[in-house]
């Protein structure tokens, strides 16, 4: 156990310095906006979730990684019309032929993070604009702007090999505040959706080890896409079944690419399931998922990762559970994500 903490410790701290620094999420195809700020503003309401996250149960007596995040986003003017003057449309056929226009997304994010001796908060909230670029077609622009706090534990000790060596805590934090900057494209129709994300594009140093050395906070590449397979087609929307596959590649320096290949069915817009697979480095796994919407207004789900490396010999996977509320949808529409 003490080699497998160690190793852990190690991992943590060398995050800071060339690998992947942001939180994990097996829920994120019911929350893409955790993934990509352009995709804010896509609902019909204001979207707000809170998800949990507990990584590698029973891992050290319970001290696996855990995370906490709380979202909420928003569109404005969203259903603005103008009229179609590229033809010569009589009065009567002019008035009533009308076109969407562009709109806007605003939203928030706050992330909590504990991996034991490694800590991180980011606050930061988002723009998008929202453009119609065909028929049921939309491409979107999107940035978070906010602030990440980065925690070490003062005990930490770093040996000449640059290894670490957990030790009592006396509860003292090495900290650091730095800006963070996060830019995403968000394409999406009726019938599939894809995106592209930067995260911590700014790079900047950051100083936490308590010899007075700095990590880094790496660019973090995402990049998603999914299909919607109707199985059920219906005009009736709670007759419908439809399948979701899906995917997402994570690009960070200095690690190996990870690949997620995700499959979501639907069920009479109520009831989902899934499973996900993750491959490509420490974290591989396979992730069961599974969820249900209530009355259109509030959002329920849970999954569970299945450890397929040495870790699975000292944990029992992870868990993690997500609570949205749709406010107001007085209309109950049914929102993008439904169908992604």
């Amino acid at each position: 156990m003490k080699k497998i903490a160690l190793l852990i410790s190690s991992l943590s701290f060398g995050l800071l310095t060339f690998g992947q620094q942001l939180p994990q999420s097996s829920m994120y195809m019911m929350n893409n906006y955790l993934l990509n700020p352009a995709e804010g503003g896509t609902e019909d309401f204001i979207d707000l979730q809170a998800g949990y996250r507990t990584q590698w149960v029973s891992f050290d007596e319970g001290k696996g990684p855990k995370t906490v995040y709380f979202s909420g986003h928003t569109p404005l003017g969203k259903h603005s019309v103008t009229k179609d003057t590229s033809h010569n449309y009589n009065n009567s056929e002019l008035e009533n032929f009308v076109k969407p226009m562009g709109y806007h997304g605003v939203g928030g994010v706050i992330f909590s993070d504990d991996a034991g001796h490694f800590q991180t908060l980011e606050i930061k909230g988002s723009y998008a604009y929202h453009m119609p670029m065909g028929k049921n077609f939309f491409l979107s622009f999107g940035g978070f702007l906010g602030i990440k706090q980065s925690k070490v534990d003062e005990e930490i000790e770093w040996n000449s090999a640059g290894q670490t060596d957990p030790v009592a805590s006396n509860g003292e934090f090495n900290t650091a505040l730095s800006p963070d900057l996060t830019l995403g494209i968000w394409g999406y129709h009726k019938k599939y959706y894809f995106g592209i994300s930067s995260f911590q594009v700014l790079g900047n140093p950051v100083q936490v080890a308590p010899d007075g050395s700095e990590g880094e906070l790496q660019r973090h590449y995402y990049f998603t896409g999914g299909y919607k397979f109707d199985i059920v087609k219906s005009s009736v929307p709670t007759e419908e079944i439809f399948l979701v596959p899906s995917t997402l590649i994570k690009v960070l320096p200095g690690v190996p690419m990870t690949l997620d290949l995700n499959a979501k069915i639907n069920f009479y817009h109520k009831y989902w399931g899934g499973v996900s697979f993750r491959l490509g480095n420490e974290a591989e796994s396979l992730v069961l998922l599974a969820g249900i919407t209530l009355k259109d207004l509030v959002d329920i789900g849970y999954s569970y990762d299945i450890t397929l490396n040495g870790l699975n010999q000292v944990s029992n996977g992870s868990h993690e559970i997500m609570v949205g509320l749709r406010l107001p949808n007085h209309q109950h529409h049914a929102p993008p994500k439904q169908f992604w």
